[in-house]
């Protein structure tokens, strides 16, 4: 791998179950750098995400960050060497204070954290330190995951869908924080559906298509070539399985709290006979195809 980039990405392949999603994906993020993952739902954006953090193993393929090799290696890990993943729905425990959240940081980083910045940059957050964070608007929410990531001081934060269901003021003091990490060195590698904000803050871009990487360039590149980027938005998506653990008879079960939606496609007659299933069955189509995935890999 070269010198000189943060993160780095080589040949990364992955997916669910017997299930690619992943497919030979080169990237990398510079120190202090903001680049933007675009692409439509089931483009593998968060799949990539998740197999950098080390949620899912990489099939096959190299992740460096900070200069070590963490291909494989669990999320405890590669987070103490200074990574921070925001995934999509923030991650955060409902019944805990806004307070005792950002207090958690000093079990992950090994030191006592002053929660001054927090406030300074999400005063609503002071007026909200004592509530639970469940009973939090979704835009509060947000807040509270980057203030936790801006306490823990880490080298990249990596955000998976930051403004998804939040209204279009709250969307916009969410990117200014995306500027404040920069200001501070720290790398931001976001995924985000608002292309036309994520291009504004981000300095390079990946548009990710079916998988793979259709194209990569500088965001104002990318903002001139219009049809390019919206050309990686159209298409369908069925329910992906998620990485799995073994049930009682040993064979695969779908841990829900990581499905994904991802794009798949499929001669119509057999689309036809999926969906004719699903309905007799009264279930959706993915869990129909989950379940002949499952007996195919049995």
């Amino acid at each position: 791998m070269s010198g000189g980039a943060l993160l780095e990405a080589r040949g990364l392949r992955t997916g669910y179950g017997r299930l690619p999603v992943v497919f030979n994906v080169d990237l990398e993020v510079r120190e202090g750098e903001i680049v933007a993952l675009l692409g439509a739902n089931g483009a593998g954006k968060t799949t990539t995400l998740r197999a950098i953090s080390g949620m899912i193993r990489p099939r096959h393929g190299r992740v460096a960050f900070g200069g070590h090799d963490v291909t494989g290696s669990p999320a405890e890990r590669i987070s103490r060497l200074g990574l921070v993943h925001i995934p999509e729905g923030r991650g955060l425990f409902p019944r805990l204070s806004v307070e005792d959240t950002l207090r958690l940081v000093s079990n992950s980083t090994g030191r006592d954290v002053d929660l001054a910045p927090a406030f300074e940059h999400f005063p609503r957050l002071r007026e909200r330190r004592r509530q639970a964070v469940g009973t939090l608007s979704g835009g509060e929410q947000q807040m509270v995951a980057l203030a936790r990531a801006i306490l823990a001081r880490p080298r990249l934060v990596m955000v998976d869908e930051m403004s998804q269901g939040l209204a279009p003021t709250v969307v916009k003091q969410l990117f200014e924080i995306l500027r404040v990490f920069r200001e501070q060195g720290i790398a931001v590698l976001l995924v985000e559906q608002f292309v036309e904000s994520a291009l504004d803050v981000a300095d390079r871009a990946y548009v990710f298509e079916h998988g793979t990487i259709a194209s990569e360039g500088s965001a104002a590149e990318l903002r001139r070539n219009r049809k390019l980027v919206a050309g990686s938005y159209l298409g369908t998506a069925v329910d992906e399985p998620a990485p799995h653990s073994a049930n009682g008879n040993g064979h695969a079960k779908i841990d829900p709290e990581l499905l994904e939606v991802v794009s798949v496609k499929v001669p119509a007659d057999l689309k036809r006979a999926l969906e004719e299933r699903a309905e007799t069955d009264g279930r959706s189509a993915g869990a129909v195809v989950m379940d002949l995935l499952e007996k195919v890999e049995r």
